[in-house]
């Protein structure tokens, strides 16, 4: 039993509750808030296919970055600390298979997307994770389309922002991607990785992702005056436009590790208000 709470840690539980939350979310709002208007067992097996799929993606991350987390958070290792290798590996193939196995239960067309989301969050983890911004790119792309994917569970799909929402996910993911990087800078810099703040330094890696905020601010804006309302428009000012300046001055500010760990912190908490505020319109 005392195993279980790390199998538990690895699949970063938080994380899967915000994929989980983003695709009831839209679900909802996509088909309308009619039960009827939602494809039934479908939708479970295609949350379950996602959550699986994005399971095994947090799992063989932590299988490649043993030499990394042993510099960059030590005492939050789990792999080769307190799972073996070898049954980290056995854990990652089972949750593969879960989200293959839902994936083509829920249908075809979305097991073989679970099977190249595999594949692609595989070779990041072996190759794309150390290049300069290619990684990034690619998990950020995989957050937009946990938000294409909830259109599936709809049967006559209302206007649910899915193009405008897989954006502002993407635009979202980046910064907090790059944040990271700049989090782990010296265990990248000890495996010989080429990270976006590694080889342009820094400061260039902040301005970067206030480039993405800005563009998320950008985004914001475009709704609210095209396609918002009252509620949505005060929603958006209070919890994504003003938050956006605060986090403008919080990376002007930062120059330690735990300061841009609180950032990276306060981009998720970003994320879901940004969920969220599909709900206003």
């Amino acid at each position: 039993m005392k195993k279980l709470k790390y199998y538990w840690a690895l699949l970063r539980p938080v994380n899967l509750g915000i994929i989980a939350l983003t695709q009831f979310v839209f679900i909802l709002h996509g088909s309308g808030y009619t039960w009827a208007n939602i494809r039934f067992p479908e939708i479970i097996w295609m949350v379950l296919s996602v959550i699986f799929s994005a399971a095994a993606g947090y799992v063989i991350n932590d299988i490649f970055d043993i030499e990394e987390d042993q510099i960059n958070e030590p005492a939050l290792r789990i792999v080769a600390r307190h799972i073996s290798l070898t049954k980290s590996r056995i854990f990652y193939f089972l949750l593969l298979t879960l989200s293959l196995f839902f994936g083509f239960l829920s249908s075809y067309s979305m097991g073989f997307l679970c099977l190249a989301i595999g594949i692609m969050l595989f070779y990041y983890s072996s190759d794309l994770k150390g290049t300069n911004l290619w990684g990034n790119l690619l998990v950020s792309f995989v957050t937009g389309a946990v938000v294409f994917t909830a259109a599936r569970a709809v049967i006559t799909l209302h206007n649910g922002y899915f193009a405008e929402y897989a954006l502002l996910s993407f635009l979202i993911s980046m910064p907090r991607e790059i944040t990271k990087d700049i989090e782990d800078i010296v265990g990248d810099k000890a495996q010989e990785y080429e990270t976006f703040p590694i080889v342009m330094g820094v400061k260039k890696a902040v301005l970067l992702s206030q480039f993405f905020l800005g563009l998320v601010f950008l985004s914001i804006l475009y709704l609210m005056v095209f396609h918002g309302n009252v509620g949505y428009n005060i929603f958006c000012t209070l919890a994504i436009l003003l938050p956006i300046f605060i986090l403008f001055w919080r990376m002007q500010k930062a120059l330690e590790k735990k300061h841009f760990s609180q950032i990276s912190l306060y981009l998720k908490l970003l994320m879901i208000s940004g969920i969220c505020s599909v709900f206003f319109l």
